[in-house]
């Protein structure tokens, strides 16, 4: 079955599984539903606007897209009817003219850490294992450090500056997608570098609580949730930086990184505060606005998305937003 064919069959089983969920749950109609309506047609939109003017997969309207919609699904928030199937076929269809070079762990612009989060985005809408992601899971393992981490070759702060990013992504993309019998060995080097490693920034901090999660070592994950929780600003959110201000990127990520590893629950005083802050800094649009600050390394297009230069962070803060306030 060639690349094409096989995309459209996995495109339509995503379809069939977003039909199973949930058409509607009345807290679509909370504050909490109504921020996540207004910001995921943005989302939508402007993830579909990039697959029309770009040919390569990103995380920022791609991966992070797919988390994004496919968790205001599952809270019941109604989609266009082929958001999600658009982009699992994008990707896909991108990796699938790359699966030879994969195979020999090449071909992923962006390295593991685009690798990794293609993973994890094919994972949050239900893709089943496929040859495309096999090809990405050997990629990863070929490209795994001698001492157990993966590497970022770009940096562009936040979202691709962080060497704890790529490692956790992989984590996660060998733990949804490996063989049993390949996933043993990586995930212990990962979690080892994991470990001995300190972090920096809030992304270091997030991605070593999700990847310390994701590759199930309970106790240390409890102690890096702690760190990151300290971290908290007084008014509820966090900041990429401790010399920075609280920005909806950076509070998106840490609540989702706490809520998932159990640190936090949705009855926590610390994350209803950090979710306050969400709902009070979104913006009329329904966005949230993060001004970035990384080089640009492509040439400025105008993706659909509110705040102009600024739009690639502040699409990703408003699906790390948006992926909380469903919960």
């Amino acid at each position: 079955m060639n690349a094409i064919r096989s995309t459209l069959t996995f495109a339509i089983i995503i379809l069939a599984h977003a039909a199973l969920l949930p058409s509607s749950i009345p807290a679509k109609d909370s504050a909490r539903g109504m921020a996540v309506v207004r910001a995921v047609s943005l989302i939508e939109k402007s993830a579909a606007t990039y697959v029309d003017k770009r040919e390569c997969f990103s995380c920022h309207h791609q991966a992070l897209a797919m988390m994004a919609m496919s968790r205001a699904k599952l809270s019941g928030i109604e989609l266009q009817p082929d958001s999600l199937s658009t982009q699992v076929q994008f990707s896909l269809e991108y990796f699938g003219d790359r699966r030879k070079r994969l195979l020999k762990g090449e071909g992923v612009p962006g390295g593991a850490y685009n690798a990794g989060y293609a993973l994890t985005g094919l994972a949050a809408t239900g893709t089943p294992k496929n040859e495309v992601t096999k090809a990405l899971v050997q990629y990863l393992l070929k490209t795994e450090h001698k001492d157990g981490g993966w590497r970022i070759r770009t940096h562009r702060p936040p979202l691709e500056d962080s060497h704890f990013t790529a490692t956790a992504l992989a984590i996660k993309g060998i733990a949804e997608f490996a063989k049993p019998a390949d996933k043993t060995e990586p995930t212990k080097r990962a979690l080892a570098w994991l470990k001995k490693t300190s972090p920096k920034s809030t992304e270091d901090h997030a991605f070593k609580v999700l990847g310390l999660h994701w590759g199930e070592a309970t106790i240390e994950k409890q102690k890096a949730a702690e760190v990151l929780l300290e971290l908290q600003s007084t008014d509820g959110g966090w900041s990429q930086t401790t010399d920075m201000k609280s920005d909806a990127y950076a509070t998106g990520l840490a609540l989702s990184a706490l809520r998932q590893s159990g640190a936090l629950t949705a009855n926590s005083p610390q994350y209803k505060s950090g979710v306050k802050w969400l709902l009070d800094h979104q913006e009329p649009d329904g966005s949230w606005r993060v001004k970035t600050r990384s080089k640009p390394i492509q040439k400025y297009f105008e993706s659909s998305f509110p705040h102009g230069k600024d739009q690639f962070i502040s699409i990703c803060a408003t699906c790390w937003a948006v992926i909380e306030l469903s919960e």
